[in-house]
């Protein structure tokens, strides 16, 4: 007899967690047979359900995966300190209920993100998972996900493909994705040329970022000049910049983010592109904008989530709650990204009264909440996008700062349902249909933890 085997397929750390304060005879009450009355060599049985007694407790496992090594790991340690402050959160407010997280390192490789949500889910069972900065990484775990039954907050990818037609049933997005940042920020770059030439990181951010401004540049009559793409983690792009330079491009567009940034801002900037073009782009926000030469670049629009001029009754709270965490980086929104979506997972857990996936997933749709922006946001069920307003941001100068690290103003704002259009546009209709044909399938050796 296996002596790691209690009740089925559930291991005795699992019985344990489940069970929490109820003990053996109060297990035994719930379905759970006692070891000893077993006789040797029978098949065990497995619970018939799993309950929390009054004044019983139990643990529920929340796998965050995110790039804590690589190119974006001042982002993802953003992420991280904003949802472990909501777990805190709720923590202190249900002691029956508790909520820990599990850390996993995608390094931002999808291969790697792939194997350690296979680890997270298969071996240390977490309830559901969150994370994940990359998009390439995001897209590969909502796929694991789904082959696995297990729900998964995308906290921080921005590829519109991951709640568009890539989008799997399981998975929801916290953050705007591209489609919704580009129709903040396109716009009001537009009144600054109609001649954009583009840098691009050539995986699924990037070029989906490209297109999405494209459609927006055609459609206003503008003309792309040009448009390179480097790979992620390229350092010199002296090359890029020649190009551009030798254009009569009036907008220089960056489809890239964290590091990559950074070093194109800088080779831009080194060879005066700054004084012949309006620089702009998808995504930025404090922890990039540290390393680039943003009094150089002053005036420069980049899509943005959020900050503390976002208008909310609740925004400066936040912002409060936010900045002394902020340590080795600035205050930003990535923190931000990581406390709405942990205070949004444990409020519907508690909601659901499970970690059953499809319960959880019922739970999520059509929930309104306050986000922290001056009007709600939403879970839309057509794509699973979390419906928020969204801003372009502008690089302001010294004076015009916060403080020291903090260079953003919002710019210009669209409101959530502009920004992410209706359901009938190509992107959310082809999710609906991925959710219309997908069936939530059970997990393996896991029974859901209920919280009532």
């Amino acid at each position: 007899m296996n002596d790691d085997i209690i009740g089925g397929d559930v291991s005795r750390s699992e019985f344990l967690r489940r069970t929490g304060a109820l003990g053996i005879a109060g297990a035994a009450a719930l379905g759970y047979p006692l070891l000893e009355t077993r006789v040797a060599g029978a098949s065990p049985l497995r619970p018939a359900r799993d309950t929390i007694a009054a004044g019983g407790g139990a643990t529920i496992k929340i796998g965050h995966l995110d790039g804590f090594s690589g190119v974006y790991a001042a982002a993802s340690e953003s992420q991280q300190t904003g949802l472990q402050l909501a777990i805190d959160e709720a923590n202190r407010k249900n002691s029956r209920v508790q909520f820990t997280i599990v850390r996993g390192d995608d390094t931002n490789q999808p291969a790697v993100g792939s194997n350690e949500a296979k680890r997270l889910i298969s071996q240390e069972k977490v309830d559901v998972l969150a994370g994940c900065l990359s998009s390439g990484v995001g897209l590969a775990v909502s796929a694991i996900c789904e082959e696995n039954g297990v729900f998964f907050d995308a906290i921080g990818t921005h590829d519109t493909n991951i709640t568009g037609p890539k989008a799997n049933k399981v998975t929801f997005r916290t953050t705007c994705s591209n489609a919704m940042l580009a129709n903040a920020v396109g716009p009001a770059l537009l009144k600054k040329g109609k001649k954009w030439y583009f840098i691009v990181a050539d995986y699924a951010f990037g070029n989906d970022a490209h297109d999405r401004f494209a459609k927006i540049l055609n459609a206003a009559g503008g003309q792309e000049v040009g448009a390179d793409r480097h790979p992620l983690g390229q350092t010199d792009y002296s090359s890029y910049m020649t190009k551009a330079s030798n254009t009569d491009a009036n907008v220089l567009i960056f489809c890239n983010y964290g590091p990559d940034c950074q070093n194109a801002t800088k080779a831009a900037v080194g060879l005066g592109l700054n004084k012949k073009m309006t620089f702009g782009g998808i995504l930025c926000g404090n922890e990039v904008a540290i390393g680039m030469p943003v009094d150089d670049i002053t005036g420069s629009l980049w899509g943005y989530v959020w900050g503390p001029e976002a208008g909310g009754t609740s925004t400066q709270t936040i912002y409060n709650k936010l900045k002394p965490l902020a340590k080795g980086f600035p205050p930003n929104w990535r923190q931000y990204l990581g406390y709405i979506s942990g205070q949004q997972l444990t409020d519907r857990i508690m909601a659901a009264g499970t970690t059953d996936t499809s319960k959880l997933i019922a739970a999520f749709e059509g929930h309104h909440f306050d986000g922290g922006k001056k009007n709600a946001c939403y879970w839309r069920a057509c794509d699973h996008q979390n419906v928020q307003e969204s801003y372009a941001g502008e690089i302001v100068p010294k004076s015009q700062r916060r403080s020291e690290t903090e260079f953003f103003n919002i710019a210009s704002t669209v409101g959530g349902d502009y920004a992410a259009e209706s359901c009938s546009n190509p992107d959310s209709a082809k999710a609906s249909a991925i959710f219309a044909s997908q069936t939530i399938v059970a997990r393996t050796d896991y029974t859901p933890v209920t919280t009532r």
